[in-house]
């Protein structure tokens, strides 16, 4: 009996030792890849690109600054802004004519997109799908729910030219929410069809700093607005010298540790409260309040206070009564749902796989725009969770400890993010330095976790990971020198300001030449 049980367990090893060389790989389904907003260039009837804007923005802004200052002149005596409201939005809408819905939320003035959708090129196809090969084209201006719809039958169509009985699907920001329509109404195709979806930067719980301005909430804080301005001109190289770049960099931390920032800050926000109730309804109208897709990504907690801010007269809304409805819509029937969608869809089998990007200020538009985010969305809302420090700080040892011992895994290596939090904390991944316009990094790993069903415990993909020239990711990795929270106090300001003077001085004296130039793009 020993020896048949001796002989039966050596089969066994050797079965287990041999079985993974006759394993199959995964199988390989084609990835379904919804773009996001503004990925998709607009054409006027005429055949004419008017997105990208090609306006000469400058010389609107000379041709107009004028009159515009004369009415808002005349409204601080008065206290009537609405002549200012008229010859603001008189200069600025004509732009978007040809770009906005119409006032039922439909395409205008036979405007179109450039790229449609096409399948031929997948027709027997069955393996070695690329990232782009399935990407979903759409109108991102219209109602995420009429795209869900299309994305629905390109699902279909996809399915039919390779024969496969499933898809995956990545949401790159905004093509999140357009996802996230086509899971609430098609639930049982996409419990058949679906099996991962990927999300990056999601703005399906909404972008704060378009909410505050949706919703008339504009506030600019001293600490968010030095961030800003602190990483735009030092990180972004908004200043195109480099001597009078660490000048303004040190003033500006000046200003901020004296809190001045703030000064500056409430006097901004109480002259835009001045006119902003005049201007910004009216404005928001007629240009980029006129695309469903922004209605889409306020967040849910604004959004019926920015739906009556900005549609703000009884005539107004009888007016536009096409469009809130489909503004609606989306927000009743998927926004508020949208959590319990992705559990049930999670329950029933479909995986997802969250990626996050990190290390920027947000645009400091709204309280409490210190967070982390990419430069559009902050962590919290591209996690569904996550706790993080505010920007250009890290967790203090209190916080970290109040981590159970369970969850510090989950703590970032920079002590800035705390993962444990947020929905899918096995499968939500966080890219450092990557900005919110580039996701070309994170594509490839992206499909090979969802087809492989790693998880952050994966070597090759652990959970925190750097951005390495927009081109690829590499484990993040920090020194405990990088640990230690820089010296911010107004001694070291003061210090930091007479060193960058004296290096203006001596170029100066030297002959060099200094140019003042200041760089719009490096805010994009």
């Amino acid at each position: 009996m020993k020896k048949i049980l001796s002989v039966f367990l050596c089969l066994v090893l050797t079965l287990a030792c041999v079985a993974p060389s006759f394993a199959t790989e995964p199988e390989e389904y084609p990835t379904v890849y919804v773009i996001g907003a503004h990925k998709n260039d607009i054409y006027n009837a005429q055949g004419e690109k008017v997105y990208p804007l090609s306006a000469d923005l400058g010389a609107i802004i000379k041709e107009t600054l004028g009159p515009c200052l004369e009415d808002l002149a005349k409204g601080m005596v008065t206290g009537d802004y609405t002549s200012y409201a008229e010859e603001f939005n008189a200069s600025w809408s004509p732009i978007f004519k040809d770009l906005i819905l119409d006032k039922n939320g439909e395409v205008t003035n036979g405007s179109y997109t450039r790229f449609y959708t096409q399948t031929d090129h997948l027709e027997g196809k069955t393996s070695d799908f690329g990232v782009w090969d399935c990407r979903f084209w759409y109108d991102w201006r219209e109602s995420p729910i009429k795209t869900a719809h299309e994305l629905k039958a390109h699902i279909d169509d996809v399915l039919a030219k390779t024969g496969k009985d499933k898809v995956q699907l990545i949401g790159r920001c905004y093509g999140a929410n357009v996802i996230a329509a086509y899971l609430e109404l098609y639930k049982e195709h996409a419990k058949t069809y679906i099996s991962d979806i990927s999300y990056y930067s999601s703005s399906i719980m909404g972008v704060d700093f378009m909410s505050a301005l949706f919703s008339g909430q504009v506030t600019i804080e001293n600490e968010a607005f030095g961030n800003f301005l602190e990483f735009y001109i030092d990180e972004r190289n908004a200043i195109g010298d480099e001597t009078c770049a660490g000048l303004v960099t040190a003033l500006v931390e000046i200003l901020k540790q004296a809190r001045m920032l703030g000064v500056t800050g409430d006097a901004l926000t109480s002259f835009v409260g001045l006119f902003k109730d005049d201007l910004f309804p009216l404005l928001i109208r007629n240009t980029f309040g006129g695309w469903l897709s922004y209605w889409a990504m306020v967040t849910p907690e604004l959004y019926e206070q920015a739906r009556d801010y900005i549609f703000n007269t009884d005539e107004v809304r009888a007016e536009y009564a096409g469009f809130i409805e489909k503004a609606d819509d989306y927000y009743y029937n998927v926004q508020v749902n949208a959590i319990d969608t992705m559990r049930e869809m999670k329950e029933a089998g479909i995986n997802f796989y969250i990626f996050v990007k990190y290390n920027f200020p947000e645009f400091p538009l709204y309280e409490g725009a210190t967070v982390q985010s990419d430069a559009d969305t902050s962590v919290f809302r591209q996690s569904f969770g996550a706790t993080a420090a505010d920007y250009g700080e890290v967790f203090s040892d209190e916080y970290l400890a109040s981590v159970s011992e369970e969850n510090l895994k989950y703590i970032s290596p920079d002590r800035i993010i705390d993962a444990s939090t947020c929905m899918f904390p096995e499968t939500t991944w966080f890219v450092k330095d990557l900005h919110h316009n580039y996701f070309a990094p994170v594509e490839k790993p992206s499909v090979e976790i969802m087809r492989y069903d790693m998880t952050v415990d994966s070597e090759k993909y652990p959970q925190y990971m750097v951005n390495v020239d927009n081109a690829s990711l590499a484990p993040l990795e920090v020194s405990e020198e990088d640990l230690n929270k820089k010296d911010d106090n107004f001694l070291t300001a003061i210090t930091n300001f007479i060193k960058a003077f004296f290096n203006l001085i001596v170029k100066l004296i030297k002959g060099e030449d200094v140019e003042f130039t200041f760089d719009l793009n490096a805010f994009t």
